[in-house]
């Protein structure tokens, strides 16, 4: 057979593939056979639990950091990011540097929670694991890890939560503050070495803005105490407003150079 003959073949062939009257008698013979239907419906389901089991939800996190990049934050990047419809999400070596001139980097994030429920309850549940959390800023600095768990509660994801709850452990934490004044001490200027906390163990109550903290426990030799009150958020969270108690046992390591000043605060309690 000639070029010629080849190429009429094959132009034969797809006229009648491009025959839709004649596709479509098929396509109703194929319907009609036992069962089909059934077949049909069956690989679009699946098709679509395909889709949304492998759908690249890193990149959903991805864009969520690019879009942060135009509010509070400067530079948002992770190295790799690990998440799926179940199973837990992971970041690795996270990098925030807000507006402030302030860095967040965080070694090793984990979130253990449900997509499904976020999608259809708004509402967010679950375990959260930091690994190397590190702040740094022009006067202070924080070194941690961190376990907790959360519940918030939404009406909408563009407001904040409506109700939750926020409890976390902290463990071997390294603070490092700038000066400090107190007030109820006559502005007495505090200046703190580096701080090394044990474990912090924290419980708190999110309701509208205000985060109630029901009990919050220092344990170290560095400092230990006690910390209750609320925080009201801003919009901007390093402009929320704090109104809190601070209760510390005098004998922690980090108030050494002040023992002598706070003895006339000091109550029976010792603290």
């Amino acid at each position: 057979m000639d070029i010629a003959g080849i190429k009429n073949l094959i132009l034969a062939n797809l006229k009648s593939f491009f025959n839709f009257s004649l596709l479509w008698s098929r396509l109703k013979e194929a319907v009609g056979l036992p069962y089909a239907k059934t077949y049909i419906a069956l690989s679009l389901f699946m098709t679509m639990v395909f889709i949304v089991v492998t759908f690249p939800y890193d990149m959903l996190i991805r864009n969520r950091l690019a879009a942060m990049e135009k509010t509070v934050l400067k530079t948002a990047h992770a190295n790799e990011i690990s998440a799926g419809l179940f199973g837990t999400t992971t970041l690795a070596n996270l990098y925030l540097l807000l507006r402030t001139g302030s860095e967040i980097s965080v070694r090793n994030t984990e979130i253990d929670l449900s997509l499904i429920r976020i999608i259809f309850t708004r509402d967010i549940k679950g375990t959260v694991q930091l690994t190397g959390f590190r702040y740094t800023s022009d006067t202070s600095q924080i070194n941690l890890n961190c376990n907790g768990n959360i519940f918030l509660d939404f009406k909408s994801f563009s407001e904040f939560p409506r109700s939750g709850t926020i409890t976390a452990i902290v463990d071997n934490a390294v603070i490092k503050l700038g000066d400090l004044k107190l007030d109820s001490l006559g502005g007495l200027p505090l200046t703190l070495p580096p701080m090394m906390i044990k474990s912090m163990k924290i419980e708190s109550e999110l309701s509208g803005r205000t985060i109630h903290l029901k009990s919050v426990r220092l344990f170290g030799n560095d400092l230990n105490g006690s910390i209750a009150g609320s925080i009201t958020l801003a919009k901007h969270f390093l402009n929320s407003r704090l109104d809190v108690v601070i209760t510390l046992n005098p004998e922690s390591a980090a108030l050494a150079d002040y023992r002598d000043f706070l003895a006339q605060f000091i109550n029976s309690s010792n603290q």
